[in-house]
């Protein structure tokens, strides 16, 4: 059994390898959003959090692009697609099998594979967490995996992993990546890293296909910049973010993040937070030279330039 899930986004035909996970290990991420089966990550809808709990079927609450679902919670932060790299200890999450087919329209459709599906996971002694071999529900533990974990789903004798990992509970970002023209989540499998006041990368996060991303970093995050070498050849290597444009060639462009709790200490809250502006990638225009980036000096420090 399957159902389906619609939304509107430009169909994708590049494979991604960029650098991610636990240290240093590397990420592959097919940006292509086709028929061919792939794990993906969803947050547990938790009855608690809905304010009309019994109005919801159970398909309802695991499909992350019902936005009806996200307005009847509670904390509506807790809810939507995760990139499995970036579990935090104790959180409940679903793992699915799933596939995409895309009209002439341009309407894609993701289509979860629900019945026949047998979930499995590397974690043998359930250290990190429980999966639920037959629902790939996942309620990570409150011990954080040292090394790369891998969830697979058995599906008609064949065989589709993913990585996930289990981390402290930290400060969790949230946001959208799109693109500029359209604003429409084109994007997927793109990285955006964080890093701290020393300018060391903590954390990297994967776009996911509506175009959200779900990092967890630690509280003394700074800065971000999207990994131009992710992105999708037809876009610029820079992206806007609160009207500035960086330079996503550069690793050090670094990006403030402008959601610190403390002005003082500069200090992230461990909860979750929401990137107050949308990280905007503009589509390249043929003939045309990429345009001078406004956010970083030459030196590739993070300078906020306000227009007079």
């Amino acid at each position: 059994m399957k159902h389906v899930q619609k939304f509107l986004v430009a169909a994708l035909g590049v494979s991604i390898v960029g650098c991610g996970g636990t240290g240093a290990t590397q990420k592959v991420v097919s940006t292509v959003l086709n028929s061919t089966p792939r794990i993906e990550c969803i947050v547990a809808v938790q009855p608690n959090n809905l304010k009309h709990p019994d109005a919801w079927t159970q398909q309802q609450l695991q499909d992350p692009t019902n936005m009806s679902v996200k307005a009847d919670l509670y904390d509506p932060t807790v809810f939507g697609v995760q990139d499995p790299t970036n579990i935090e200890a104790t959180e409940q999450m679903i793992f699915q099998l799933v596939y995409y087919s895309t009209s002439p329209s341009g309407v894609t459709t993701r289509n979860i594979i629900s019945s026949g599906v047998s979930f499995t996971t590397s974690d043998r002694g359930s250290v990190y967490g429980v999966l639920a071999s037959n629902t790939g529900q996942f309620n990570a533990s409150s011990t954080a995996s040292t090394s790369p974990l891998f969830v697979s789903a058995t599906y008609n004798g064949m065989s589709y992993a993913s990585e996930y990992d289990v981390r402290h509970r930290q400060a969790r970002i949230i946001g959208t990546v799109l693109d500029a023209n359209t604003n429409m989540p084109v994007l997927a499998g793109t990285n955006v890293q964080f890093y701290d006041s020393s300018n060391t990368l903590v954390d990297t996060v994967t776009v996911q296909f509506d175009g959200s991303i779900r990092a967890s970093v630690p509280t003394n995050t700074k800065t971000f910049t999207v990994q131009g070498d992710t992105l999708p050849s037809g876009y610029y290597r820079q992206f806007s973010y609160n009207a500035q444009t960086f330079d996503a060639s550069v690793v050090a462009c670094f990006t403030p993040i402008q959601i610190l709790s403390d002005p003082t200490n500069q200090i992230l809250p461990v909860a979750t937070s929401s990137l107050p502006y949308n990280i905007l990638v503009e589509p390249r225009v043929a003939g045309e030279p990429t345009p001078a980036p406004t956010g970083c000096t030459d030196t590739g420090l993070a300078v906020v330039h306000h227009k007079a």
